[in-house]
């Protein structure tokens, strides 16, 4: 029996290497006395990716066919149009400001994958801006970009 190795297994060791060499990394960052240093966030990521691709590569070798998804132009187009809102999000966030740019990328986003509940998506992309703005902001102590058009 000759064991086929398909794309999710072979992609799976890269994320395994890649986690791995973040993981050696972040233990030369410097520890911090109190609290979390530079290399935890680093250590927390790379134990992630370590367990995301061990996933991966058991169900490559659990799979027994190959499955080919091909994308049609349309799906392409979404991801084009995703990538392009997200560069511009990255541009204008330092002048519009993380808490009211956020929610617009989120609706967009939920639109582009189909979810068509407005009612919903908007509540669901403030109360996610609103979460992630505490989260970073009061808890991690992250300056996230405030509105600076004036």
């Amino acid at each position: 029996m000759k064991l086929k190795i398909s794309w999710d297994t072979r992609i799976g060791l890269g994320i395994i290497i890649l986690g791995i060499f973040i993981l050696i990394n972040s233990f030369s960052l410097p520890k911090s006395p109190l609290g979390l240093g530079a290399g935890d966030f680093p250590m927390i990521i790379s134990y992630g990716l370590i367990i995301c691709g061990l996933l991966l590569v058991y169900q490559g070798i659990k799979k027994t066919e190959e499955t080919v998804k091909l994308y049609s132009f349309k799906d392409l187009k979404k991801i084009f149009l995703l990538t392009l809102l997200c560069f511009l999000y990255v541009y204008l966030v330092s002048y519009i400001g993380f808490l009211y740019l956020t929610p617009f990328l989120m609706m967009a986003t939920l639109y582009l994958f189909g979810y068509k509940k407005w009612i919903f998506g908007v509540i669901i992309s403030i109360v996610f801006t609103i979460l992630v703005y505490y989260v970073f902001f009061s808890i991690f102590k992250v300056p996230l970009p405030l509105p600076s058009l004036f």
